[in-house]
């Protein structure tokens, strides 16, 4: 009987902790739903390529912080979905959506790629509709 309990116990461990991981996909839209420009800025590669409005070109991590505090203050986001993502054939992924902001909608595209056993997302872009 005990083995089955901790066999029990293990895979409900194993399946518990599988379930609560973000996938990056959701981390940058929980990220920017909660306006939370740390929280994007932790999803980033160190070297970024960000279009959004008032700003556009390759920025490092502690610069696009700076972009991201800006941009989240003047423009708070309301609501963020995601309406299609996939594999690119260079090994990268993408994820198109939209973004509300001020009664304005947004398209929200984003290049995530595997750097260092982590996702990073290496494109940024936030264009209005």
């Amino acid at each position: 009987m005990r083995p089955y309990i901790i066999m029990v116990c293990l895979f409900l461990f194993c399946f518990s902790s599988t379930v609560t991981a973000q996938t990056i996909n959701e981390r940058v839209v929980a990220a920017l739903e909660k306006n939370d420009p740390g929280a994007v800025v932790s999803c980033l590669h160190s070297m970024v390529n960000l279009q959004i409005p008032g700003y556009s070109g390759s920025f490092s991590q502690s610069q696009a912080s700076v972009i991201m505090k800006k941009f989240l203050a003047d423009l708070p986001v309301s609501s963020v979905s995601i309406s299609k993502d996939g594999d690119n054939s260079d090994g990268s992924k993408y994820a198109l959506g939209e973004l509300v902001s001020g009664g304005k909608k947004y398209r929200l595209y984003f290049v995530t790629r595997e750097t260092e056993g982590r996702e990073r997302v290496m494109v940024l872009k936030i264009t209005e509709i």
